[in-house]
């Protein structure tokens, strides 16, 4: 290329699905006449983002960069607090004002493919010289299970991984885990005196750390089918494990959510902790060479997975300026736009493979157990049930778990038939 967490509560609801059709004629950003004719000269893109950290300007260096070439029309960027994103972006979809082109996360596809609002990107894709550039697992993400049609550009991405520190595991006389056996094994010589192996994280979020280690451990969300099969084995023996961990967990674990997480590694209290690259500053400032960063402990280390949890770019189908928003969309992905971007305070895991090569990340070993991760990490499926589950269903669940309410087998069942919806 040669180009210079917030907890959602509101789904895509049936009025968007019933939206879909009375849409398809109509064209994005408001309504806007336009037509995408090859010409993109005069039109002008709404593109909806939201921003993790709301003080930055690199999306918006990024658009007035965008808009400063004269070969095409420019974008003009709303942004949308992340707490209200997804229930602004449906609401303005099922009305027929909602934007031309927009940010959307992996777990979000299937609810927005099943309402038949998203443009397929395929025809576009094959035809675009840089497609090989994008790494092929994170093409992934922007399908929906035993489809091969791709709704999404990739965009930045976080890889799951695990922190140790490793004062904690040489006290203890342990090398850092390589499987999950060795990690049940070595968590309780991790845990006394006040220190503990690992918080299990059963608040809001801890649903990706959850399954970092059930993909790692070779549980399937899906099968190559699309079919949900989180209740088939080896889920039950992977989650049987996890919840084992609860024994080697400081209190209030099964309830916490990341902030108590965080501060138990940060103060030495757990000996490690799943998280990504946006822990990797907060815990060297606190531990500097004294923390360590592996893969997520696996069944087989030679078969290693993880989650990812990628964000990327749509295309509405209703958008008369499917063309300008092929533009932008591809811009980004372009080498100078993806470097600054990744290395900006909004920045994840670049998703092309010149930018992951370079020296920003190439010299840091944790972003190299982060890139590496990536290539074989998974997303949630991006099904129309994967909000719910995510939002309302998986928390209570594992926390009854936890509590010996429900067994291992009866949490999956409960998950999968909420995934199956």
């Amino acid at each position: 290329m040669k180009q210079g967490k917030t907890r959602v509560p509101i789904f895509v609801t049936g009025a968007l699905a019933a939206s879909a059709l009375l849409l398809a004629g109509c064209s994005g950003g408001g309504g806007s006449a336009d037509t995408d004719n090859g010409s993109t000269k005069g039109q002008t893109l709404t593109y909806w983002l939201w921003q993790d950290d709301a003080t930055d300007t690199t999306w918006q260096q990024l658009a007035d960069e965008f808009n400063a070439q004269s070969d095409h029309g420019t974008v003009k960027l709303q942004v949308v607090p992340a707490a209200q994103y997804l229930d602004k972006l449906s609401t303005a979809i099922s009305s027929g004002n909602g934007p031309d082109a927009a940010r959307m996360k992996d777990s979000w596809i299937g609810q927005f493919v099943d309402a038949g609002v998203l443009a397929s990107l395929n025809d576009r894709i094959d035809a675009w010289n840089d497609k090989s550039e994008v790494e092929a697992s994170a093409w992934d993400a922007g399908k929906v299970p035993g489809s091969d049609e791709i709704y999404m550009m990739p965009h930045q991405n976080t890889a799951l991984y695990m922190y140790y520190n490793k004062k904690l595991f040489k006290a203890a006389g342990l090398e850092p885990p390589k499987t999950q056996d060795e990690m049940l094994a070595d968590a309780p010589k991790l845990t006394g005196d006040g220190h503990y192996a690992m918080d299990v994280r059963g608040g809001a979020g801890g649903q990706d750390q959850w399954a970092a280690w059930m993909l790692a451990g070779g549980a399937q969300f899906v099968n190559s089918a699309g079919d949900v099969v989180l209740d088939k084995a080896p889920a039950d023996s992977v989650n049987q494990k996890y919840l084992e961990l609860a024994k080697y967990a400081p209190p209030g674990s099964e309830t916490a959510a990341f902030s108590q997480v965080q501060s138990n590694f940060l103060s030495g209290t757990t000996a490690t902790m799943i998280h990504h690259i946006g822990s990797l500053a907060a815990v060297r400032e606190q531990f500097g060479d004294d923390v360590g960063v592996i893969p997520v402990p696996a069944a087989d280390p030679s078969n290693p997975s993880t989650v990812q949890s990628m964000s990327g770019n749509v295309i509405f189908a209703s958008s008369k300026k499917q063309e300008l928003a092929w533009q932008w969309e591809t811009f980004l992905l372009g080498d100078a736009q993806m470097l600054k971007m990744s290395t900006s305070p909004q920045g994840q895991l670049p998703v092309t493979t010149a930018v992951a090569e370079n020296e920003a990340f190439k010299k840091d070993p944790a972003y190299q157990v982060a890139i590496t991760a990536a290539k074989t990490a998974k997303s949630w499926p991006q099904l129309p049930g994967t909000t719910s589950v995510i939002n309302a269903t998986w928390s209570p669940t594992i926390q009854q778990a936890f509590s010996g309410e429900i067994t291992s087998t009866q949490m999956l069942e409960k998950l999968t038939a909420e995934l199956k919806k």
